[in-house]
């Protein structure tokens, strides 16, 4: 297995369209996402790769090509990425600070109950601070530092409380969503040169070259395969496009960008610990909607070859957002045509497990940053990467009901 690592410099704001529909009838203005799914990457490279590995799209390199694991994007500056912020914190703000707090399970009295699936526990604030207050917004990318600090903590004690997101200008470790670019457009008449009435519309691009700053947001990506391909990935070095209306970057491998591999503070907390806490860092397609399906164990032909040999994890809890829709456009011989809407797990969610055999300190070795989807294609798409911590009880009477 051949592994690159790509860093994708924007020259132009990047079009990631959402799911809602563009054209005549719906106000011919597209919508963006708050950032690229990880498909957007995926077709840009592999159309790349293609091109330059003859230009044949034939039904054997179609193959090929879908084979390549291609991993991200996630942010990149400095040689760093970034990851989302978790979904299992909230902060407080407070007279001159802020206060973070961690959701962790809660377990049910007697008489208690709720309408999770059975055997799934609420995630919830503890009960020295369930009063009500508006939580404080958080700026969306942590450095894997920040985050390496929330994971081996397990109740977010002592946690300092990321700043508010309007105030993170030169606050090492945080990032925010890039700001969006509207441009309006429209159609001209070739043999007038003049615009077309009633041919207006607009698109709007993520704007990752962070004005008044030095260094602008880069997409980090790693490539995998053991085919020629992965030879070609290893000497990408040109301008292509990057997302929709054929908008330029510059592409270009790079040594291993800090952040792939598991800090040893993770990979040492988990050695023989059964509370084990899973992020999403991509957004993930589950074959059960919000919950894995591999829970009750993979098949023998869908599971991951880095998946440890004899690790069972049991789902205990979630911090989930509200599902997010991917769609698209099919080009390929013999599916041409739109794709089916699919619901997408956003990154950020956060799982709780415990571990019923098996040992912890695997998922360091072998699933940090790896994907947990449920089909092998959307992993090689690079959607469900994951990063790995601790968790405990809300609070320690939790664990005794």
């Amino acid at each position: 297995m051949k592994t690159a690592f790509l860093s994708i410099i924007p020259h132009d704001p990047v079009i990631a369209r959402d799911g809602r529909p563009f054209g005549i009838g719906q106000g011919i203005r597209m919508r963006s996402l708050d950032w690229p799914y990880p498909s957007v990457l995926a077709g840009s490279l592999r159309t790349m790769l293609g091109k330059m590995n003859g230009g044949s799209f034939d039904e054997k390199t179609v193959k090929d090509l879908k084979a390549v694991q291609i991993s991200g994007p996630l942010p990149l500056i400095r040689g760093q990425i970034y990851l989302p912020a978790p979904k299992d914190i909230l902060v407080k703000d407070e007279e001159n600070k802020r206060q973070a707090y961690s959701i962790c399970p809660v377990g049910m009295r007697a008489g208690e109950g709720c309408d999770l699936p059975e055997g799934v526990l609420p995630a919830m604030l503890p009960e020295s601070v369930q009063e009500d207050f508006k939580p404080a917004k958080v700026p969306a990318f942590w450095s894997v530092e920040i985050m390496t600090r929330w994971l081996t903590n397990p109740k977010g004690a002592s946690f300092d409380a990321p700043p508010d997101p309007e105030k993170i200008d030169g606050v090492d470790g945080f990032l925010n969503l890039p700001a969006k670019e509207p441009r309006t457009h429209v159609r001209i008449n070739p043999s007038s040169g003049a615009s077309e009435e009633r041919m207006l519309f607009e698109t709007i691009g993520l704007d990752l070259s962070l004005k008044g700053q030095k260094d602008g947001i880069q997409l980090a990506a790693r490539v995998e395969s053991d085919k020629e391909l992965g030879d070609l990935a290893a000497k990408i070095d040109p301008f292509y496009t990057m997302g929709g209306e054929r908008r330029l970057a510059y592409w270009t491998m790079e040594v291993p960008q800090r952040g792939w591999s598991c800090p040893d503070e993770v990979a040492k907390v988990l050695v023989g610990k059964q509370r084990i806490r899973m992020v999403l860092t991509t957004p993930a397609i589950f074959s059960d909607g919000w919950r894995p399906g591999w829970l009750n164990g993979w098949p023998k032909d869908k599971a991951p070859g880095y998946w440890p040999d004899g690790l069972r994890l049991k789902l205990v809890s979630a911090c989930t957002d509200r599902w997010k829709p991917i769609s698209g456009w099919s080009l390929e011989s013999g599916s041409r045509g739109p794709k089916a809407i699919r619901r997408l797990v956003p990154a950020g969610s956060v799982y709780f497990f415990e571990v019923l055999s098996g040992d912890a300190g695997d998922l360091a070795k072998n699933l940090w940053l790896r994907s947990v989807s449920d089909e092998d294609q959307d992993r090689r798409d690079g959607f469900g990467l994951t990063i790995w911590g601790l968790w405990d009880f809300a609070d320690e009477e939790n664990a005794k009901r």
